[in-house]
């Protein structure tokens, strides 16, 4: 009865473990792309903006993502765009996916520059910043 029963459990455990199950991914390609910033397509419904943080040693890549929902990608691009025409004295807000992201525009020789920041999620006491962009740098990340 012994036996019956440790080849029994052998053969139960030998059988979970040797389940395959396979995971639907979803569709990613990069739609823009510059120097240490890029922007992923997610299917058709979502967007991650991707950048290197300068804060870091290693300068590892951060993001903050949103759904297309509403032609959500071109909004971003025309408050990114206004910026650079007004260039606020603030910094604009914005939040992605629960995270709070702020567009720091800051003028440089006349030329005004744009800073994403934003502080992460794992350690909010640590704010990353992306390096700093032109208008033509976002025009490439946005294709326009």
């Amino acid at each position: 009865m012994k036996k019956f029963l440790f080849i029994t459990a052998l053969m139960f455990s030998a059988v979970s473990y040797s389940q395959i199950e396979f995971i639907e991914t979803t569709r990613t390609e990069i739609t823009g792309k510059i120097e240490y910033v890029y922007l992923e397509k997610i299917g058709d419904q979502a967007y991650n903006f991707y950048y290197k943080n300068i804060n870091d040693p290693i300068h590892e890549y951060v993001h903050f993502s949103f759904k297309n929902l509403d032609n959500d990608i071109e909004k971003l691009y025309q408050i990114i765009a206004k910026g650079f025409e007004e260039s606020p004295r603030d910094p604009f807000k914005i939040k992605a996916n629960g995270e709070v992201v702020w567009l720091k525009y800051t003028k440089e020789e006349g030329v005004t520059l744009l800073q994403i920041q934003q502080y992460v999620s794992r350690d909010p006491d640590v704010m990353t910043v992306s390096k700093l962009l032109t208008f033509n740098d976002v025009n490439k990340l946005f294709n326009k």
